[in-house]
C-alpha cells in the first residue's frame, strides 16, 4: 500500500512540472533574429538528420542529407527504408531550384509547394537552419515567427565555435516540418 501511494504522489509531483518545461522557451520576431545574426558566412557544411512531416494530421518520416558547397545545396530526401524519393538542387546565387523525384511524380511536387509555397522560399528554410540565432547559446527553445510561420529550435550543440540546434521545427497553420539533426559538418 505504501509502495502504491509513493508511486502515485511521484507521478503526481511530474505530471504537476511538466507543463513548467516548455516555459523557458524564448520568442523572437523576425527583425530581432536578424538584427542579432553573426555577419560570418557559412561557405558548405553538411547536415544529416531524419524527418518528419505532418501536413493535415498526415504524417511521413524520412531521412535528410543535405551538402552546400560553393553555389550549389544538394538535398537528399530518403524514406525510412533509405532509398532515395527525391533530391533538391539550390543554385543560391541564380535563385534556381531544381527538383528531381525517383519517379515523375506529381504528388511529390505538389506536397513541395503546399510546404513552401513557392519553390524559392526553400533558400529560406536554408537560412533559418544554418543561421541559428544567437539566443540559442543561453537557451534551449526559442521560437521565430515569420509571416505565418513558427521557426522552433530546440537544444544545441558546439561545433567549430557555432551554435547550432539539434531539432528545428517549421509551422505554418496545417503543416509541421521537424529535422532531427544527428550530424553536422561544417
Amino acid at each position: 500500500m505504501r509502495i502504491t501511494l509513493v508511486t502515485l504522489f511521484v507521478l503526481f509531483l511530474s505530471s504537476c512540472s511538466i507543463p513548467f518545461l516548455k516555459q523557458d522557451a524564448e520568442i523572437l520576431s523576425y527583425e530581432e533574429y536578424k538584427n542579432a545574426l553573426p555577419t560570418r558566412i557559412t561557405n558548405e557544411f553538411k547536415l544529416k538528420g531524419k524527418l518528419s512531416l505532418f501536413v493535415n494530421n498526415e504524417g511521413q518520416t524520412g531521412k535528410i542529407l543535405w551538402d552546400f558547397k560553393g553555389n550549389k545545396d544538394t538535398i537528399h530526401i530518403l524514406n525510412p527504408f533509405n532509398t532515395k524519393i527525391a533530391e533538391i538542387v539550390l543554385f543560391e546565387l541564380e535563385k534556381k531550384v531544381i527538383l528531381k523525384f525517383s519517379k515523375n511524380n506529381k504528388d511529390s511536387e505538389e506536397l513541395i509547394s503546399k510546404i513552401f509555397g513557392k519553390k524559392e522560399n526553400i533558400f529560406l528554410l536554408k537560412e533559418f537552419i544554418i543561421n541559428p540565432p544567437k539566443q540559442l547559446s543561453n537557451k534551449n527553445n526559442i521560437t521565430i515567427r515569420y509571416k505565418n510561420w513558427g521557426i522552433h529550435y530546440q537544444g544545441n550543440r558546439a561545433i567549430k565555435d557555432q551554435i547550432l540546434p539539434n531539432i528545428i521545427e517549421f509551422e505554418k497553420a496545417n503543416i509541421r516540418l521537424k529535422i532531427f539533426i544527428s550530424d553536422w559538418i561544417l
